[in-house]
């Protein structure tokens, strides 16, 4: 391997490294793995290629920076954490194929748009899928989305939510409460939960939660507090646990976005009566997604959500992401209309 080579080595490693980067600070996390996946396939090629020390024209200094730099590249937490990032994304989006049936959905009733399915997994985890058409641009969803302290006043028997710890973009930590039928105890239920912005590439903006978990609060330079205190269990409230949770958001028109809301939730109930099961399948799911309809008719209204939209940087992002992709696709049907125009004078 002559220097000129190492050198090649090392800068393309670097700049591959540091657009990996970037693409994890914009929340592009898929785009992020699939180029994490060929900076993989790269260093491989490399460490092939590598041979023993002794070869004149290597330069031990250039030789030790490569080595230094893969096995850099190698520990680096950050894209440790964006591939456990990528199974769950990758896991989300499966349970919420359009083929709902070859994933084990159960059709519970549609109803005014509003589809509501269920499916038992085992073990205690039972799913709840609801998703429908709501007559709002995609900004208004994902404000209400972003807004996870307000849960409380809309989610049907939602009695608390509180962030925990966030960042300064779409990461947040979450504490939920809720009310559950007498006699059942309320739940509650620590969540960790983050956006992945695939407008651009798969139409389609996503939300990834879970329950949190230890390494969630280790390391995590990006939040804005240096510590997660995480609310002890309360008199006659059972913890719940959430495998994977979360929403796709698919913007349909300049106002009319998809929304898709899904939950693999251990209640943390030896059995779950028949009565409640049919409750939350058949009222509660519809419902919450009545609510998120109102909810999200009430942004451009609310003084409460106004006044953080207005205060908070990342809602300019939001909307100018917004715009682009809607100026791009009016873009896209005005060629296609031409094109077919020139066709037919053809």
């Amino acid at each position: 391997m002559i220097n000129n080579s190492v050198i090649e080595y090392i800068e393309n490693i670097e700049n591959q490294y540091n657009e990996i980067i970037k693409l994890c600070n914009l929340e592009k996390l898929r785009s992020a793995y699939n180029n994490l996946l060929n900076l993989e396939q790269l260093l491989e090629t490399i460490q092939n290629n590598i041979t023993e020390h002794n070869n004149n024209d290597h330069n031990d200094e250039l030789y030790l920076k490569l080595e230094e730099l893969i096995k850099k590249i190698k520990l680096e937490e950050r894209l440790i954490k964006l591939k456990q990032e990528a199974i769950e994304i990758e896991d989300l989006l499966k349970v919420l194929s359009s083929d709902y049936k070859s994933q084990g959905w159960q059709s519970i009733q549609n109803v005014d748009g509003i589809h509501s399915m269920y499916k038992e997994h085992g073990s205690g985890i039972h799913s709840v899928r609801i998703e429908g058409i709501i007559d709002q641009p995609i900004f208004n969803v994902c404000s209400i989305i972003m807004e996870a302290d307000l849960y409380y006043t809309w989610i049907p028997r939602l009695l608390e939510s509180r962030i925990l710890n966030q960042d300064d973009r779409f990461k947040r930590l979450i504490y939920c409460r809720a009310s559950c039928p007498w006699p059942v105890s309320d739940r509650d239920i620590c969540l960790y939960g983050y956006g992945v912005d695939m407008l651009e590439e798969e139409n389609q903006v996503v939300v990834v939660s879970r329950s949190i978990r230890d390494q969630d609060l280790i390391g995590n330079s990006s939040l804005k507090n240096p510590e997660t205190f995480i609310p002890q269990v309360r008199d006659n409230t059972v913890r719940a646990k959430s495998e994977i949770s979360g929403f796709t958001i698919k913007p349909i028109s300049a106002t009319q976005t998809y929304v898709q809301v899904v939950s693999l939730t251990d209640p943390n109930m030896k059995l779950l009566p028949k009565w409640l099961l049919n409750f939350v399948t058949t009222q509660f799911c519809h419902y919450l997604f009545v609510m998120l309809r109102k909810q999200a008719s009430d942004v451009a209204s609310s003084k409460e959500y106004q006044s953080r939209i207005e205060s908070n940087p990342i809602y300019k992002e939001i909307k100018e992401k917004s715009d682009s992709y809607f100026n791009r696709i009016d873009f896209q049907k005005e060629n296609n209309n031409n094109n077919n125009n020139n066709n037919l004078e053809d």
